[in-house]
Parts: C-alpha cells; sequence; structure tokens
C-alpha cells in the first residue's frame, strides 16, 4: 500500500497545481509554446537520470536498480515528440531559451542523486507523472482544441501512460525507509514548485512577446 504521508502530501501539492494548470492560458501560442520548448529541456534528461539513478543504486536493491532501467526505456525518445509539437506550431527549439525554473526542475535532480540517495528521485518522478496522471486529459483537450492534435502529442502520451507509473511509483516508495521517504517528499515539494515557476515564466514570456510585437 501507497505511504499515507506521501500520498496526502501529494494530494495537497497537486490542488495547488491544478489552480495553477487550469489558470495558464493553453490556447495562447506563445505560453503553449513556451510550455513545450520548457518541457523539452527538462524532458531531454529524463533518461539520463534514469540511467544515473540505476548506476548509483546499492546491489542490494536490485528491484529498485532494475525499476530504474526499465523506466529509462519507457521514456527513450519522447523529448522528440515536443519537438514534433513545437515544429507544428510554426516554430523552433532554439527561439526558445531556457528559463531559470525549467533549470532548477531537473539540475536539482542531478544532486539529489549524487549526494543524497537515487531513492530521492522518486520524489521527482512521482510529481511530474501525477501531474500528467492528474490533468493530463484537461490539458490534451484544450490544447487540441485550440492548435489540433498533431500538436499535443506529447501531453496525449503522457495522460495515457503515467495514471500506472503514478501508482507504481507510490508503491515504491511505500518500500522505502523512513529517512528516504523524508527526502522523497521534500523532492516532491521542490519539485512541483519549480513546475509551478516554469509555468509562471511561461506566461511571462508569452506577455513579452505580445508587447514586443504590438
Amino acid at each position: 500500500m501507497p505511504n499515507k504521508n506521501v500520498s496526502d502530501e501529494l494530494m495537497t501539492l497537486l490542488n495547488s497545481s491544478k489552480k495553477q494548470i487550469e489558470a495558464f492560458p493553453w490556447e495562447d501560442k506563445n505560453a503553449y509554446s513556451a510550455w513545450v520548448s520548457q518541457t523539452f529541456y527538462f524532458a531531454r534528461h529524463t533518461t539520463r537520470l534514469l540511467a544515473m539513478a540505476g548506476a548509483r543504486t546499492p546491489f542490494g536493491a536490485p528491484e529498485f536498480h532494475n525499476r530504474f532501467l526499465a523506466h529509462c526505456a519507457e521514456e527513450k525518445g519522447h523529448d522528440k515528440l515536443l519537438v514534433n509539437d513545437l515544429k507544428t506550431l510554426g516554430s523552433k527549439m532554439e527561439e526558445w531559451p531556457e528559463m531559470p525554473g525549467t533549470c532548477a526542475l531537473y539540475q536539482t535532480q542531478y544532486y539529489y542523486i549524487e549526494h543524497h540517495s537515487p531513492m530521492a528521485f522518486f520524489g521527482y518522478i512521482l510529481g511530474l507523472e501525477a501531474l500528467a496522471a492528474h490533468f493530463g486529459d484537461y490539458m490534451s483537450k484544450r490544447i487540441e482544441k485550440a492548435w489540433g492534435p498533431k500538436a499535443a502529442h506529447f501531453i496525449r502520451v503522457h495522460a495515457e501512460e503515467d495514471v500506472g507509473h503514478t501508482e507504481e511509483a507510490l508503491n515504491k516508495i511505500a518500500t522505502l525507509s523512513p529517512d528516504d521517504q523524508v527526502v522523497v517528499m521534500q523532492n516532491l515539494r521542490q519539485t512541483l514548485s519549480y513546475y509551478e515557476q516554469m509555468l509562471n515564466e511561461c506566461r511571462e514570456i508569452s506577455r513579452a512577446r505580445g508587447r514586443n510585437a504590438a
């Protein structure tokens, strides 16, 4: 069974994320293009982070080592979906610089894995996959209505796949030591906080480009 404290903490944090996601202007081309680009910048690190977590997992925990490696294979090539989504919007990645919130989102994971524990990475996995599992369908519907299905490959795939991944992550976290679970929850909070920062920065760059175009 999932750890009740982690599950409760996740639901509390998702309530805050829900407001941010519902308020995000998915129908604004610049805002959505910014989101696609920033998601690409952190998503392209996913397989590297999973491989690193797998390599750092102790020999006494083969089930976690194998899960990280299996998850790595499942995520392979997902960053290319975002390249195609942005192309459908008539833009290229080099037109969208990487933002501070995006950098903070994934860069902290290298620190957690290297200096805390590879198990800490479950906080990041859980946070991002829970966002897709809980809000992916909602986001996909708004995006497809505004920009068509060819501009929503990434979110559609994750809305479908991450429901099972979220439950699996919670079950894995439940088997961790109390100390590891504390670090997982710390990382979970940071991950969703940085994600909200990223959304805010996407909105701001959209407003700035709108002002410059006026």
